[in-house]
């Protein structure tokens, strides 16, 4: 029996797909609301001479949540850049070696990547630091990207444990 095809693991995967899932339709949310600022700002600008005050920065807060919103469930989906050309010259066993690496290397950089927004966002919150034109706090947002970092990292360690049980096979 593998790793992969053990009921925890299929109850693991399907929790992280879930979770990935909610912080996605947070992202689409976001995408949505951006879209409509836009097109308030474009026909009010455009039609009444009057556009909506303080759209740029709301577009890039809203950017903010969107992206970080969308970071696991568009690596559960295979939407993240993968160079494949090279391993397709790799024996299965080379190429898991190579996948366990990468997810390692992937794994610190958004564990360090969570940590020091959270700390960038303590940093922002403790000086009141917002947007200039519509005063919107921004320590919120730093925040948000931290914890949109906990379920990318789950998700590699989803892949790291896929490739670490190829590299067993």
């Amino acid at each position: 029996m593998t790793i992969t095809s053990s009921s925890w693991f299929s109850k693991f995967h399907q929790s992280i797909k879930s979770l990935s899932s909610w912080f996605e339709w947070v992202g689409l949310l976001a995408m949505g609301a951006m879209c409509l600022t836009t097109l308030i700002d474009v026909i009010g600008s455009k039609g009444f001479q009057r556009p909506l005050p303080g759209s740029t920065e709301l577009t890039g807060v809203l950017q903010v949540v969107a992206i970080a919103g969308g970071l696991a469930f568009s690596k559960i989906d295979g939407r993240h850049i993968r160079v494949d050309f090279l391993l397709d010259w790799l024996p299965n066993r080379g190429e898991a070696a190579l996948d366990i690496f990468s997810s390692i290397l992937g794994l610190g950089f958004f564990v360090i990547a969570g940590w020091m927004t959270f700390q960038y966002g303590l940093s922002i919150h403790s000086n009141n630091t917002e947007t200039l034109l519509l005063k919107i706090r921004l320590s919120p947002f730093a925040f948000w990207i931290s914890l949109c970092c906990i379920p990318m990292c789950l998700v590699i360690v989803m892949d790291l444990i896929s490739s670490i049980d190829r590299m067993l096979r």
